[in-house]
């Protein structure tokens, strides 16, 4: 089992989304994944979590965003209940028959997550 984790400064995603817009969450964020975030009442809460999140997944692999892992390698999404969960597509940068569990928070500052993978 690896565990992973991240917190992220809302005013450093404010900044920067502020400045760039779009093109800064199409950098590291998937259609799907801005989609969800655009469609949140917190935008850049939602933005800083997604983030935060990606971070503490390749912390918990050990890789960071290196090789077969990048951004866009696999993504952070909400289920009906509004959990989220990681999707990934098996390309190789998760080890096979593995549990990803995530969970964020935010406050009004920062965005804080955490990630566990556990080989099954």
């Amino acid at each position: 089992m690896e565990v992973g984790v991240d917190i992220v400064d809302l005013d450093r995603i404010e900044r920067v989304y502020s400045r760039y817009g779009l093109k800064f969450l199409q950098r590291f964020l998937s259609e799907d994944e801005i989609a969800v975030c655009l469609h949140k009442p917190q935008v850049i809460a939602s933005v800083a979590g997604r983030f935060a999140a990606k971070e503490a997944v390749v912390k918990a692999l050990g890789t960071g965003f290196s090789g077969d892992v990048h951004w866009k390698s696999f993504e952070i999404l909400n289920d009906e209940r509004g959990r989220p969960f990681v999707r990934h597509d098996d390309k190789g940068c998760f080890p096979s028959g593995c549990m990803i569990k995530i969970s964020i928070a935010h406050d009004r500052l920062s965005a804080v997550a955490t990630a566990l993978i556990e080989r099954l």
